[in-house]
């Protein structure tokens, strides 16, 4: 099999489920509250704001994630 038709192949690379989606908007949430809530433990050190950007971040990574599960689902 040529390598081009192996990584073409649908069973191997597919979009995500609503469920996967579901899954990960969760992670990410659950990890930006993780974030946000070490950048309110560790007062008074500079790098808490990285911290924090990597928190907000990953809210609105998991905020993607759950629309795309609506849209998903929607189909």
């Amino acid at each position: 099999m040529d390598e081009r038709e192996e990584l073409a192949h649908p069973d191997v690379f597919r979009e995500p489920t609503p469920r996967e989606h579901r899954i990960a908007a969760a992670l990410f949430i659950g990890f930006a509250v993780f974030f946000v809530l070490l950048y309110i433990v560790l007062s008074g050190w500079w790098f808490r704001w990285v911290i924090l950007v990597l928190g907000v971040w990953s809210f609105l990574y998991g905020v993607r994630h759950w629309f795309d599960a609506r849209r998903a689902a929607g189909r």
